[in-house]
């Protein structure tokens, strides 16, 4: 269904994807005068085999003129996110992991500047598993017979993840913040955050 709009709108797809795939890997946008490149890119440790990441960052960041250099690294292993902010540490700003749905507590800044996190999470129903109703991930991991995941409808408890980085004017973070906040729903089917202590010792 994607396809049908994904030339329409800023969605990204993995840049080391064939490029006879439709949609894009990577763009630029100017914020405040900034020229902000981002670029998506997926691992192949237990993933699809794709062309290597490593290269098609290099390619990208050597055609394309930027300010600020964002990387979303979508990947299975922990070990090849680390590589790979190691790699790019000093020529992109941030790497922000995704892919494992659950927020890792590793944010930093590395030796060269670069602001890195193997997994910035997801936002989803808190009682799942990776977002996906418990019954069916349960019956296809323990009884290994193929389900169709489903989005838990209506759930009493979801959470949002993420970072918020400040960029100052090298290019460089300067400050961040990861994000872990826990929402309960009320009776009218509106949700209300809990508070930080409650969040995580009541979930």
């Amino acid at each position: 269904e994607i396809f049908d709009f994904i030339e329409k709108y800023p969605i990204l797809r993995p840049a080391n994807y064939p490029d006879s795939v439709p949609g894009r890997g990577f763009l630029t946008v100017e914020v405040k005068g900034k020229k902000v490149l981002v670029i998506n890119l997926m691992g192949r440790v237990f993933m699809d085999c794709l062309d290597i990441p490593f290269e098609r960052f290099d390619a990208i960041v050597e055609k394309e003129e930027a300010d600020v250099v964002i990387v979303d690294f979508h990947a299975e292993a922990t070990s090849e996110k680390q590589a790979f902010a190691f790699y790019v540490d000093g020529r992109a700003s941030a790497v922000f992991g995704t892919h494992t749905h659950v927020q890792t507590a590793d944010e930093r800044i590395l030796e060269k500047g670069t602001f890195y996190i193997t997994d910035v999470g997801m936002c989803g129903a808190v009682n799942s598993v990776i977002g996906m109703e418990a019954e069916q991930s349960l019956n296809r991991i323990r009884l290994g017979i193929p389900q169709r995941f489903k989005v838990p409808e209506k759930p009493p408890l979801i959470q949002f993840c993420g970072v918020e980085i400040e960029i100052g004017e090298s290019g460089k973070v300067e400050s961040f913040k990861r994000i872990f906040e826990v929402y309960e729903r009320l009776e009218d089917g509106s949700y209300i955050r809990r508070e930080k202590t409650r969040a995580r010792s009541q979930v």
